[in-house]
Protein backbone atom coordinates (compact mmCIF):
# COMPACT_ATOMS: atom_id res chain seq x y z
CA UNK A 1 0.00 0.00 0.00
CA UNK A 2 1.14 3.44 -1.06
CA UNK A 3 0.15 6.27 1.43
CA UNK A 4 0.34 9.62 0.18
CA UNK A 5 0.35 13.26 2.10
CA UNK A 6 -0.55 16.49 0.68
CA UNK A 7 0.36 19.46 2.25
CA UNK A 8 -2.24 21.82 3.47
CA UNK A 9 -3.61 24.58 1.91
CA UNK A 10 -6.26 26.24 4.14
CA UNK A 11 -4.44 29.44 6.01
CA UNK A 12 -3.32 28.76 8.96
CA UNK A 13 -3.00 24.93 9.13
CA UNK A 14 0.63 23.65 10.05
CA UNK A 15 -0.23 20.15 11.26
CA UNK A 16 0.43 17.34 9.41
CA UNK A 17 -0.80 13.97 9.42
CA UNK A 18 1.74 11.71 9.36
CA UNK A 19 5.18 12.49 11.26
CA UNK A 20 8.40 11.36 10.29
CA UNK A 21 8.48 8.73 12.86
CA UNK A 22 5.03 7.32 11.29
CA UNK A 23 6.11 7.22 8.14
CA UNK A 24 9.33 5.26 9.04
CA UNK A 25 6.94 2.71 10.83
CA UNK A 26 5.27 2.33 7.62
CA UNK A 27 7.83 1.96 5.29
CA UNK A 28 9.49 -0.41 7.63
CA UNK A 29 6.17 -2.42 7.15
CA UNK A 30 6.71 -2.68 3.30
CA UNK A 31 4.28 0.29 2.68
CA UNK A 32 5.39 3.29 0.62
CA UNK A 33 4.73 6.71 1.87
CA UNK A 34 4.80 9.41 -0.77
CA UNK A 35 4.82 13.56 0.66
CA UNK A 36 4.29 16.57 -1.38
CA UNK A 37 7.61 19.18 -0.84
CA UNK A 38 7.82 21.11 2.09
CA UNK A 39 4.48 19.83 3.81
CA UNK A 40 5.74 19.33 7.29
CA UNK A 41 7.88 22.59 7.42
CA UNK A 42 4.82 24.59 9.71
CA UNK A 43 5.30 21.39 12.52
CA UNK A 44 9.45 21.75 11.89
CA UNK A 45 9.14 18.47 10.07
CA UNK A 46 11.76 18.89 7.02
CA UNK A 47 11.71 16.63 4.11
CA UNK A 48 15.00 15.59 4.79
CA UNK A 49 13.50 14.05 7.95
CA UNK A 50 11.15 12.49 5.49
CA UNK A 51 13.63 10.95 3.09
CA UNK A 52 15.66 9.68 5.65
CA UNK A 53 12.43 7.91 7.07
CA UNK A 54 12.07 6.18 3.89
CA UNK A 55 9.83 8.27 2.46
CA UNK A 56 9.83 9.59 -0.89
CA UNK A 57 9.28 13.46 -1.53
CA UNK A 58 8.05 14.95 -4.61
CA UNK A 59 7.15 18.29 -6.04
CA UNK A 60 3.29 18.63 -6.24
CA UNK A 61 0.20 16.89 -5.03
CA UNK A 62 0.02 16.00 -8.60
CA UNK A 63 2.34 13.40 -8.11
CA UNK A 64 1.47 12.41 -4.79
CA UNK A 65 -2.09 11.44 -6.20
CA UNK A 66 -0.67 10.04 -9.00
CA UNK A 67 1.42 7.53 -7.23
CA UNK A 68 -1.32 7.12 -3.89
CA UNK A 69 -3.64 4.46 -2.89
CA UNK A 70 -4.87 6.28 -0.06
CA UNK A 71 -4.13 10.10 0.38
CA UNK A 72 -4.01 11.88 4.02
CA UNK A 73 -4.85 15.35 4.62
CA UNK A 74 -6.35 17.29 8.05
CA UNK A 75 -8.64 19.34 6.18
CA UNK A 76 -10.93 18.33 3.26
CA UNK A 77 -9.91 18.75 -0.19
CA UNK A 78 -10.32 21.96 -2.08
CA UNK A 79 -11.50 22.03 -5.62
CA UNK A 80 -8.26 21.30 -7.48
CA UNK A 81 -7.61 18.32 -5.07
CA UNK A 82 -10.69 16.58 -5.56
CA UNK A 83 -10.33 16.97 -9.07
CA UNK A 84 -6.66 14.78 -8.73
CA UNK A 85 -8.88 11.93 -7.24
CA UNK A 86 -9.21 9.07 -8.66
CA UNK A 87 -11.64 5.83 -8.73
CA UNK A 88 -10.40 2.86 -5.91
CA UNK A 89 -8.35 5.63 -4.11
CA UNK A 90 -8.67 6.13 -0.21
CA UNK A 91 -9.37 9.92 1.40
CA UNK A 92 -8.43 9.82 5.23
CA UNK A 93 -9.19 13.47 6.44
CA UNK A 94 -11.07 15.30 8.82
CA UNK A 95 -14.03 15.56 6.13
CA UNK A 96 -17.15 16.73 8.20
CA UNK A 97 -18.94 15.69 5.51
CA UNK A 98 -22.79 16.85 6.98
CA UNK A 99 -20.94 20.27 6.84
CA UNK A 100 -19.80 20.03 3.34
CA UNK A 101 -22.03 21.62 0.34
CA UNK A 102 -23.49 19.08 -2.56
CA UNK A 103 -20.90 20.03 -4.68
CA UNK A 104 -18.49 18.33 -2.76
CA UNK A 105 -20.15 15.06 -2.12
CA UNK A 106 -21.33 14.97 -6.05
CA UNK A 107 -17.04 15.14 -6.55
CA UNK A 108 -16.70 12.12 -4.06
CA UNK A 109 -19.43 10.11 -6.09
CA UNK A 110 -18.46 10.70 -9.38
CA UNK A 111 -14.61 10.13 -8.47
CA UNK A 112 -15.63 7.24 -7.01
CA UNK A 113 -13.32 7.19 -3.57
CA UNK A 114 -13.48 5.66 -0.56
CA UNK A 115 -13.57 8.22 2.33
CA UNK A 116 -12.47 7.20 6.03
CA UNK A 117 -13.68 10.84 8.40
CA UNK A 118 -11.28 11.06 11.10
CA UNK A 119 -13.51 12.55 13.46
CA UNK A 120 -15.86 9.68 13.58
CA UNK A 121 -12.93 6.84 13.71
CA UNK A 122 -14.93 5.48 16.82
CA UNK A 123 -13.65 2.75 19.50
CA UNK A 124 -16.45 1.18 21.72
CA UNK A 125 -19.68 3.18 21.99
CA UNK A 126 -18.39 6.35 22.69
CA UNK A 127 -14.45 6.49 22.06
CA UNK A 128 -13.17 8.82 19.35
CA UNK A 129 -9.37 8.45 19.83
CA UNK A 130 -8.14 10.40 16.84
CA UNK A 131 -10.58 13.35 17.55
CA UNK A 132 -10.22 13.72 21.54
CA UNK A 133 -6.64 13.82 21.82
CA UNK A 134 -6.85 16.69 19.21
CA UNK A 135 -9.74 18.39 20.28
CA UNK A 136 -8.04 18.36 24.02
CA UNK A 137 -5.41 20.40 22.93
CA UNK A 138 -7.86 22.89 21.03
CA UNK A 139 -9.25 23.19 24.80
CA UNK A 140 -6.18 24.14 26.15
CA UNK A 141 -5.17 26.45 23.33
CA UNK A 142 -8.66 27.97 23.93
CA UNK A 143 -7.91 29.35 27.01
CA UNK A 144 -4.45 30.09 26.17
CA UNK A 145 -6.00 32.57 23.61
CA UNK A 146 -8.67 33.74 26.35
CA UNK A 147 -5.91 34.36 28.84
CA UNK A 148 -4.15 36.90 26.42
CA UNK A 149 -6.97 38.36 24.87
CA UNK A 150 -8.71 39.48 28.37
CA UNK A 151 -5.33 41.28 28.99
CA UNK A 152 -5.03 44.89 27.52
CA UNK A 153 -2.32 44.11 24.69
CA UNK A 154 -4.83 41.68 24.00
CA UNK A 155 -7.60 44.37 23.22
CA UNK A 156 -9.06 43.46 26.12
CA UNK A 157 -10.49 44.72 29.25
CA UNK A 158 -7.57 44.09 31.33
CA UNK A 159 -8.28 40.68 33.21
CA UNK A 160 -6.22 38.38 34.80
CA UNK A 161 -7.57 34.92 34.30
CA UNK A 162 -6.55 34.04 37.57
CA UNK A 163 -7.08 37.55 40.23
CA UNK A 164 -5.21 38.36 42.76
CA UNK A 165 -5.14 38.36 46.30
CA UNK A 166 -8.84 40.78 46.85
CA UNK A 167 -9.55 40.46 43.12
CA UNK A 168 -11.63 37.93 42.03
CA UNK A 169 -10.97 35.18 38.77
CA UNK A 170 -12.77 35.39 35.75
CA UNK A 171 -15.23 33.29 35.56
CA UNK A 172 -14.98 31.52 32.38
CA UNK A 173 -17.86 29.41 31.17
CA UNK A 174 -17.67 25.91 29.53
CA UNK A 175 -20.03 24.82 27.37
CA UNK A 176 -20.36 21.41 26.54
CA UNK A 177 -18.17 19.05 29.15
CA UNK A 178 -16.58 16.96 25.63
CA UNK A 179 -12.97 15.82 25.65
CA UNK A 180 -12.59 19.39 24.39
CA UNK A 181 -14.61 21.54 26.70
CA UNK A 182 -13.32 19.47 29.47
CA UNK A 183 -9.52 20.29 28.94
CA UNK A 184 -10.69 23.65 28.57
CA UNK A 185 -12.36 23.57 32.14
CA UNK A 186 -9.52 22.38 33.22
CA UNK A 187 -6.26 23.86 31.82
CA UNK A 188 -8.87 27.51 33.25
CA UNK A 189 -9.23 26.01 36.28
CA UNK A 190 -4.79 25.54 36.36
CA UNK A 191 -4.75 29.11 35.81
CA UNK A 192 -7.13 30.35 38.78
CA UNK A 193 -10.08 31.31 37.07
CA UNK A 194 -13.40 30.43 38.24
CA UNK A 195 -14.80 27.47 35.70
CA UNK A 196 -18.68 26.68 35.33
CA UNK A 197 -19.40 24.00 32.95
CA UNK A 198 -22.49 22.83 31.60
CA UNK A 199 -23.52 19.64 29.29
CA UNK A 200 -27.19 18.14 28.87
CA UNK A 201 -25.52 14.96 29.87
CA UNK A 202 -25.01 14.28 33.84
CA UNK A 203 -22.45 11.55 33.23
CA UNK A 204 -20.05 13.82 31.79
CA UNK A 205 -20.50 16.25 34.66
CA UNK A 206 -19.99 13.74 37.16
CA UNK A 207 -17.08 13.01 35.17
CA UNK A 208 -15.88 16.63 35.08
CA UNK A 209 -16.63 17.37 38.81
CA UNK A 210 -14.46 13.71 39.98
CA UNK A 211 -11.56 15.22 38.06
CA UNK A 212 -11.44 18.62 38.74
CA UNK A 213 -13.64 18.91 42.46
CA UNK A 214 -14.84 21.55 43.65
CA UNK A 215 -12.79 24.31 41.76
CA UNK A 216 -14.80 23.83 38.82
CA UNK A 217 -18.77 24.17 39.39
CA UNK A 218 -21.44 21.95 37.01
CA UNK A 219 -24.64 22.36 35.94
CA UNK A 220 -26.91 20.82 33.53
CA UNK A 221 -27.62 22.78 30.62
CA UNK A 222 -30.61 24.55 30.71
CA UNK A 223 -32.56 28.15 29.92
CA UNK A 224 -31.93 29.00 33.23
CA UNK A 225 -28.88 27.97 33.77
CA UNK A 226 -27.43 28.89 30.71
CA UNK A 227 -28.63 33.30 31.03
CA UNK A 228 -27.40 33.02 34.34
CA UNK A 229 -24.08 32.62 33.87
CA UNK A 230 -23.73 33.94 30.31
CA UNK A 231 -24.55 37.44 32.53
CA UNK A 232 -21.55 36.86 34.71
CA UNK A 233 -19.16 35.56 32.51
CA UNK A 234 -15.55 37.03 31.56
CA UNK A 235 -15.35 34.27 29.18
CA UNK A 236 -17.50 32.09 27.19
CA UNK A 237 -16.49 28.71 25.31
CA UNK A 238 -18.96 26.96 22.86
CA UNK A 239 -17.69 23.28 22.97
CA UNK A 240 -20.73 21.77 21.41
CA UNK A 241 -20.47 18.76 19.01
CA UNK A 242 -22.89 15.76 18.10
CA UNK A 243 -20.48 13.64 15.78
CA UNK A 244 -21.55 13.56 11.94
CA UNK A 245 -23.56 16.03 12.59
CA UNK A 246 -23.34 19.59 12.34
CA UNK A 247 -23.73 21.58 15.75
CA UNK A 248 -26.76 22.51 17.65
CA UNK A 249 -26.92 26.72 17.33
CA UNK A 250 -27.59 26.51 21.67
CA UNK A 251 -26.28 30.40 21.29
CA UNK A 252 -28.88 32.34 20.13
CA UNK A 253 -28.72 36.38 19.20
CA UNK A 254 -30.65 37.19 22.31
CA UNK A 255 -28.61 34.77 24.38
CA UNK A 256 -24.92 37.01 22.80
CA UNK A 257 -26.81 40.12 23.49
CA UNK A 258 -26.71 39.11 27.32
CA UNK A 259 -23.23 38.24 27.98
CA UNK A 260 -21.63 41.08 29.90
CA UNK A 261 -19.85 43.58 28.53
CA UNK A 262 -15.83 43.04 27.37
CA UNK A 263 -16.88 39.15 27.52
CA UNK A 264 -15.11 37.35 25.18
CA UNK A 265 -16.86 33.94 23.37
CA UNK A 266 -14.71 31.16 21.68
CA UNK A 267 -16.38 28.65 19.29
CA UNK A 268 -14.45 25.66 19.27
CA UNK A 269 -17.58 24.28 17.29
CA UNK A 270 -17.00 26.16 14.43
CA UNK A 271 -15.54 22.55 12.36
CA UNK A 272 -19.14 21.87 12.35
CA UNK A 273 -20.96 25.06 11.80
CA UNK A 274 -20.58 26.98 15.15
CA UNK A 275 -22.97 26.80 17.99
CA UNK A 276 -23.58 30.48 18.21
CA UNK A 277 -26.25 32.10 15.57
CA UNK A 278 -23.44 34.65 15.62
CA UNK A 279 -20.50 32.60 15.10
CA UNK A 280 -18.42 32.46 11.25
CA UNK A 281 -15.06 31.26 10.72
CA UNK A 282 -12.15 33.65 11.91
CA UNK A 283 -8.14 33.06 10.63
CA UNK A 284 -5.06 33.20 13.24
CA UNK A 285 -4.56 36.63 10.92
CA UNK A 286 -7.41 38.07 12.34
CA UNK A 287 -9.13 36.04 14.82
CA UNK A 288 -11.44 38.45 16.75
CA UNK A 289 -14.37 40.21 15.15
CA UNK A 290 -17.76 41.59 17.21
CA UNK A 291 -21.01 40.80 16.98
CA UNK A 292 -23.67 41.77 19.03
CA UNK A 293 -21.47 44.08 21.04
CA UNK A 294 -19.22 41.05 21.99
CA UNK A 295 -15.66 39.60 20.89
CA UNK A 296 -16.26 36.80 18.77
CA UNK A 297 -12.75 33.99 18.28
CA UNK A 298 -13.91 30.88 15.85
CA UNK A 299 -11.14 29.71 14.66
CA UNK A 300 -11.34 26.42 13.24
CA UNK A 301 -8.42 24.78 13.77
CA UNK A 302 -7.21 25.32 17.04
CA UNK A 303 -4.59 22.76 17.60
CA UNK A 304 -3.04 24.14 14.54
CA UNK A 305 -1.52 27.17 16.96
CA UNK A 306 0.83 24.00 18.80
CA UNK A 307 1.10 22.08 15.44
CA UNK A 308 4.48 20.27 16.22
CA UNK A 309 2.25 19.38 19.45
CA UNK A 310 -0.88 18.31 17.68
CA UNK A 311 0.92 16.79 14.65
CA UNK A 312 2.59 13.94 16.97
CA UNK A 313 -0.57 13.27 18.89
CA UNK A 314 -2.18 13.00 15.79
CA UNK A 315 0.30 10.73 14.19
CA UNK A 316 0.43 8.43 17.28
CA UNK A 317 -3.14 8.10 17.47
CA UNK A 318 -3.43 7.53 13.79
CA UNK A 319 -0.86 5.22 12.71
CA UNK A 320 -2.57 1.94 13.77
CA UNK A 321 -5.78 2.58 11.44
CA UNK A 322 -3.07 3.48 8.63
CA UNK A 323 -1.56 -0.12 9.53
CA UNK A 324 -4.68 -1.38 8.88
CA UNK A 325 -5.50 -0.15 6.04
CA UNK A 326 -2.88 -1.07 4.92
CA UNK A 327 -3.79 -4.54 4.28
CA UNK A 328 -6.35 -3.40 2.02
CA UNK A 329 -9.33 -0.80 2.26
CA UNK A 330 -12.03 -3.61 2.04
CA UNK A 331 -10.42 -6.32 4.15
CA UNK A 332 -9.86 -3.05 6.97
CA UNK A 333 -13.66 -2.04 6.63
CA UNK A 334 -14.37 -5.45 6.87
CA UNK A 335 -12.43 -6.29 10.01
CA UNK A 336 -12.01 -3.28 11.61
CA UNK A 337 -15.17 -1.68 13.27
CA UNK A 338 -14.02 1.88 14.24
CA UNK A 339 -12.80 2.25 10.84
CA UNK A 340 -15.88 0.91 9.33
CA UNK A 341 -18.18 3.62 11.00
CA UNK A 342 -15.64 6.08 9.80
CA UNK A 343 -16.50 5.40 5.97
CA UNK A 344 -18.76 7.79 4.27
CA UNK A 345 -18.50 6.68 0.53
CA UNK A 346 -17.15 3.22 -0.47
CA UNK A 347 -16.12 3.33 -3.98
CA UNK A 348 -18.19 6.37 -4.82
CA UNK A 349 -21.50 5.25 -2.81
CA UNK A 350 -22.73 6.71 0.01
CA UNK A 351 -22.81 4.13 2.52
CA UNK A 352 -22.73 5.68 6.14
CA UNK A 353 -26.43 5.85 7.39
CA UNK A 354 -25.64 8.53 9.61
CA UNK A 355 -24.83 10.88 7.02
CA UNK A 356 -28.33 9.88 4.67
CA UNK A 357 -29.87 13.26 5.60
CA UNK A 358 -26.99 15.80 5.19
CA UNK A 359 -25.77 13.98 1.59
CA UNK A 360 -28.12 13.81 -1.48
CA UNK A 361 -26.45 10.41 -3.06
CA UNK A 362 -27.91 7.28 -3.28
CA UNK A 363 -27.59 5.44 -0.30
CA UNK A 364 -26.51 1.25 -0.50
CA UNK A 365 -26.11 -0.35 3.03
CA UNK A 366 -22.18 -1.04 4.01
CA UNK A 367 -23.10 -4.81 4.83
CA UNK A 368 -24.58 -5.58 1.27
CA UNK A 369 -21.17 -4.40 -0.26
CA UNK A 370 -18.50 -5.27 2.73
CA UNK A 371 -19.96 -7.90 5.16
CA UNK A 372 -18.55 -7.66 8.13
CA UNK A 373 -15.74 -10.52 9.87
CA UNK A 374 -16.36 -11.54 13.39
Amino acid sequence: MRFGMLRETLPGERRVPLTPEGARALVSSDHGVVVEAETGVGSGFSDTEYLAAGAQVVFNAREVSASSDVLLKIHPPNEAELALLRKGQGLVSFLHLATQPARFHQALARTGVTTISLELVREGLDEYPILEPLSAIGGRVAVALAAWHLTGPGNGPGILMGGSPGVPPALVLVIGAGAAGSAAAAEASALGAQVVVLDRDPRRLQRMAHSLGRVCVTAVASEYHLVRYLEQADVVIGAVAVRGEPAPKVLKRHHVRAMREGCLFIDMSIDEGGCAETSRPTTTEEPVYEAEGIRHICIPNLPSEVARTASRAMGASLLPYLTALGRGIEPALATNPALRHAVGFLDGKLVNRGLRRYVAENYVDLDTLVPASE
